[in-house]
């Protein structure tokens, strides 16, 4: 017959209970920075994470989201897969990245708004992110030469990097390199408000094949005309490749 004393009964508890409410201890800092953490769908093993770039502690005191409490926050994830990241506001650097080392099945991070980020973020999101598909760079402070690292994300299919100091013409070519280097099709970019958008190759080419379809079947008539009272009739010019 095996004896146990009460003071090593206690001690069982105490870690049983330490360990089945550790689950909501530690959500401390997502919960501050009103953040979710939650499966991607019913069943999944892959979760989303969203967490805001700023909070209100205390006495009305508002702080920012750094990389010491990223890092806080990821730990909290107890090392769950991660599908979608969205850290937008606040005032995080590329070291935030370190934190997500070994986070293969990411496919969406907006690290957008965050205006310390910088080219070197690009070189660590091509080397822990391969399989990446969207990526929100929006108001940060990458340029041009960021842009060409992120040449090896093969499978992206959306990026934005308005309000970033990327150049339209450097987006332009970026998105070229991608389709004829990876045969990338897919990507679209948005470099800001007030520039064009470019998107996918692919979208454009189905865009350009429907018109032409509608023209050849009469469906379009590329020489209809559209009167406007008080101006000029003017005929729409047939497409051409």
């Amino acid at each position: 017959m095996i004896i146990i004393k009460p003071k090593t009964i206690a001690i069982i508890v105490f870690i049983i209970l330490a360990s089945y409410l550790s689950g909501y201890l530690t959500a401390d800092t997502i919960k501050t920075f009103n953040g979710l953490f939650m499966p991607i769908h019913q069943g999944s093993d892959l979760h989303y994470l969203r967490i805001e770039g700023s909070a209100i502690v205390g006495d009305d005191e508002r702080v920012r989201l750094g990389d010491d409490e990223f890092a806080k926050a990821i730990k909290e994830t107890n090392g769950k897969k991660i599908h979608q990241i969205k850290a937008r506001g606040g005032i995080l650097t590329h070291h935030c990245l370190d934190e997500l080392r070994g986070q293969y099945d990411l496919k969406s991070l907006d690290l957008s708004n965050n205006r310390m980020i910088t080219d070197v973020a690009c070189k660590k999101i091509v080397e822990f992110f391969p399989r990446l598909e969207t990526l929100n760079l929006f108001n940060t402070a990458i340029t041009d030469k960021g842009l060409v690292d992120l040449l090896d994300l093969t499978s992206l299919k959306r990026l934005h990097v308005g309000q970033s100091q990327v150049t339209w013409k450097a987006a332009n070519v970026f998105r070229a390199k991608m389709q004829s280097i990876s045969g990338n099709d897919d990507l679209e970019i948005t470099t800001g408000y007030n520039e064009q958008a470019l998107p996918s190759f692919k979208l454009s080419k189905r865009l350009r094949e429907t018109y032409q379809t509608n023209v050849l079947s009469g469906k379009l008539n590329p020489n209809y005309k559209v009167e406007v009272l008080g101006q000029k009739v003017e005929g729409n010019k047939k497409y051409d490749e």
